[in-house]
């Protein structure tokens, strides 16, 4: 055994600083909102940086503000996706007093079929923004 764990993603991961506002819950009138930065993502998922501890399992309301190619006469612009997901991993695994910022893996459990049009489109524009 070589030791090596087996890639099991199977949509394709590119690096993205995008702009995410996360709702954590707590109720309508409670739920926090915090604007944070993408690390990276795909059509199955997102990975961020949080200055707060978001336990596994957590579920997560998420716009994430994607550029979008132009298309059908419109022109380059942004486009938002209104998604929701589940925290899967968390990095620290624990809350840790002076920890900066956390990294925070989360997989998409839904996402409308216009949301997911345009995060596809994004994807495939920064794949060819890189070849």
């Amino acid at each position: 055994m070589t030791g090596e764990t087996p890639e099991r993603r199977r949509a394709t991961r590119v690096d993205a600083n995008l702009k995410l506002e996360v709702r954590l819950p707590g109720g309508d009138a409670d739920a926090a909102t915090a604007t944070l930065q993408t690390i990276n993502i795909s059509s199955s998922g997102i990975y961020f940086r949080s200055d707060h501890f978001v336990a596994p399992m957590t579920r997560l309301a998420m716009d994430i503000e994607v550029a979008v190619p132009a298309s059908e006469g419109r022109d380059d612009g942004t486009a938002m996706v209104p998604c929701e997901g589940l925290v899967v991993r968390i990095t620290p695994e624990v809350e840790t007093p002076d920890c900066a910022a956390y990294e925070v893996a989360v997989f998409f459990t839904n996402i409308s079929p216009e949301g997911m049009a345009n995060l596809e489109r994004h994807i495939a524009l920064l794949i060819t923004d890189t070849d």
